[in-house]
């Protein structure tokens, strides 16, 4: 562009009326990340909700929040070793239940069905 054109467009006002949309504050991206890193859960998730069902119906009776004492948590029984092995924070039992199956499909990725060996048949 030329130097005129440049400082003419430097020199115009807003119109009168019109309000700009504020950048997306931290928050708001903090908001938009988490959104997506939930979308992403869910879809590596979905092909295994049948087999998740299963197995937490087995483990505990189908309860994601279930602490027996017994040494393992949640949906699907993780001992804290294997759910801190497969990224997971916190206790596995106070976890949502995607967080749960995420850790869960991503522990049988690595471990085999083998994790959950009489449920997982």
């Amino acid at each position: 562009m030329s130097q005129v054109v440049l400082t003419v467009l430097a020199m115009m006002t807003p119109v009168q009326g019109v309000v700009e949309a504020p950048a997306c504050s931290r928050a708001c991206r903090a908001r938009v990340q988490r959104k997506q890193i939930r979308r992403q859960k869910r879809r590596v998730v979905r092909p295994y909700r049948a087999w998740l069902r299963r197995v937490a119906a087995c483990e505990s009776g189908g309860n994601w929040s279930i602490n027996t004492g017994n040494g393992f948590f949640g949906g699907v029984q993780f001992t804290i070793s294997s759910w801190r092995a497969v990224g997971g924070k916190g206790m596995p039992h106070e976890a949502s239940r995607l967080e749960q199956s995420y850790r869960a499909v991503r522990l049988l990725k690595v471990q085999g069905p083998g994790a959950w060996p009489v449920c997982s048949r």
